[in-house]
C-alpha cells in the first residue's frame, strides 16, 4: 500500500472521531441544561418585636436641679468691742454648745472699766447734790422731782433717765453741766455691757476662735453662732429659667450622701446677673431638725410648663429630629416638634394620643420595617 493512502485513511478515522467527539459533547451539555435542579429553601421571614409607647400628651412641669451647701439662715460672727480676759463661766464657750435667747455667750473681764464707771455715777451724784440749794430756792416744784431722783440713785446700777424738766429748769441744770455729765455716763454704761456678749437667738455655736482665759482685744472674731433647724441653700439658675420663678414656689430638696427627700420654698431671687456665667442667685428656704450646715443638696426646681406635650427618651430621636411609630405593624419614620430637652428626656409636641411609639432604639431599622409590637411596661 503506498504511502500516500496510508495519509488518507489517517485524515479519514481522525475526522470521524473528531465528529463523534463533538457530538457525544452536544449530547452531554444537552442532558445536563435538561435535568431539573433541586428546589432552593428560601430563607424564613424575620419580624422583630418592638415595645411601643401609647401616646397620652398633658402638662409636663420641668425641674431645673441645680447644687448648692446648706447654710444657717441666721448666722452671726462673735466679734469682740472691748479689751481684756475671756473669763470662765458656765458652760463653757466650746463648739457645739447651744444657748437660749439671752442667755450669757462670753465674759470678758471688765472690773477696771466698771470702777471708772461707778466713780462717773459719784461725780454725776455729787455733781446734782451740789445744786440742790439752789433749786430749792429758785425752782421749789423742780427741787421735789430732784430730789427723790437722788434718793433712788445708786452708784452700782445704771443712772436712771432724769427727771422731766421745763425749759427754764433744763437752761439751769445744763448750765451746771449736768445734762453733758448725764449723758457721757450712759455712753460709759453702753461700753461697759460690751464686757458681757448675749445670744440673740436660741442657737450654737459652730466655730470657736477663743478660749478662758485668752487675751480678747477690740475687732476680734470670737466664734460663729447659729440657729439651728433653720437653713438656707444658694443655688446658680440660668438667668432665662429664673424669669419664671417666683418667690414661694415649692421646691424638692435632696440630700447627696442618703438620698433622703426634703422640702423648701424660694425665700430670695438675687436681681444681679453674674456677667460670667449669665446666672442668677436664688435662695430656697428649708426647715428640718435632721439637716445640718455644710449639707450638699440637690434642688429641683419647678421652673417650666409645657401644654399638650409628651416626654420620651433622648435616644429615640435622631439627628433630624425624627422617630419611629407603629402603624398597622410597620414602622413609620415621623418628624416632631421638640419644645424642650432634659439630661434624659426629649419634651415632643405635634404627636396625637393613642399613637404608637417606639419605646426603645431598634438596630437595623427603616421605613415600612415590619414589626411585632409589644406595649411597653413602665413598671419594670
Amino acid at each position: 500500500m503506498s504511502q500516500n493512502r496510508l495519509k488518507n485513511i489517517r485524515k479519514i478515522i481522525l475526522s470521524i472521531l473528531g465528529l463523534l467527539i463533538i457530538f457525544g459533547s452536544y449530547l452531554l451539555s444537552k442532558s445536563i441544561a435538561n435535568s431539573n435542579p433541586p428546589p432552593r429553601r428560601q430563607a424564613d421571614k424575620l419580624v422583630k418585636e418592638v415595645y411601643y409607647l401609647e401616646v397620652k400628651n398633658s402638662t409636663y412641669k420641668v425641674q431645673i436641679p441645680s447644687n448648692g451647701i446648706l447654710e444657717a439662715y441666721q448666722r452671726i460672727k462673735i466679734t469682740s468691742r472691748v479689751q481684756g480676759l475671756m473669763q470662765t463661766i458656765s458652760p463653757l464657750f466650746k463648739s457645739g454648745q447651744a444657748y437660749k435667747k439671752g442667755q450669757v455667750l462670753a465674759q470678758i473681764e471688765s472690773s477696771e472699766f466698771r470702777l471708772n464707771v461707778i466713780a462717773q455715777r459719784a461725780s454725776l451724784y455729787n455733781l446734782i447734790t451740789s445744786v440742790l440749794p439752789d433749786l430749792e430756792l429758785d425752782f421749789s416744784t423742780a427741787y421735789l422731782d430732784w430730789r427723790t431722783y437722788l434718793t433712788n440713785f445708786d452708784v452700782q446700777k445704771e443712772v436712771p433717765p432724769l427727771p422731766a424738766m421745763e425749759d427754764d429748769v433744763r437752761l439751769f441744770i445744763s448750765g451746771r453741766g449736768i445734762i453733758s455729765s448725764y449723758y457721757a455716763l450712759q455712753n460709759l454704761e453702753k461700753s461697759l455691757s460690751f464686757y458681757t456678749i448675749i445670744a440673740p437667738f436660741n442657737g450654737v455655736l459652730v466655730a470657736t476662735n477663743v478660749t478662758e482665759g485668752s487675751l480678747v482685744r477690740p475687732g476680734q472674731e470670737l466664734g460663729d453662732f447659729i440657729a439651728p433647724d433653720d437653713y438656707e441653700l444658694k443655688v446658680a439658675l440660668p438667668k432665662s429659667y429664673v424669669e419664671k420663678i417666683a418667690v414661694g414656689a415649692m421646691v424638692d430638696l435632696k440630700s447627696i450622701d442618703n438620698q433622703k427627700q426634703y422640702k423648701g420654698r424660694v425665700a430670695r431671687i438675687n436681681a444681679k446677673v453674674n456677667s460670667e456665667t449669665q446666672s442668677v442667685e436664688v435662695f430656697i428656704r428649708v426647715n428640718d431638725s435632721e439637716l445640718r450646715e455644710g449639707v450638699y443638696m440637690e434642688a429641683l426646681i419647678g421652673a417650666l410648663e409645657f401644654e399638650n406635650v409628651f416626654a420620651v427618651d433622648r435616644g429615640l430621636l435622631n439627628g433630624d429630629q425624627e422617630l419611629y411609630l407603629v402603624e398597622e405593624n410597620k414602622l413609620i419614620l415621623k418628624k416632631v416638634d421638640v419644645v424642650h430637652f432634659t439630661e434624659s428626656k426629649a419634651i415632643i409636641q405635634g404627636v396625637a394620643d393613642g399613637l404608637k411609639i417606639v419605646a426603645q432604639p431598634i438596630i437595623g431599622a427603616y421605613q415600612g420595617m415590619e414589626v411585632t409590637p409589644t406595649l411597653y411596661d413602665l413598671t419594670k
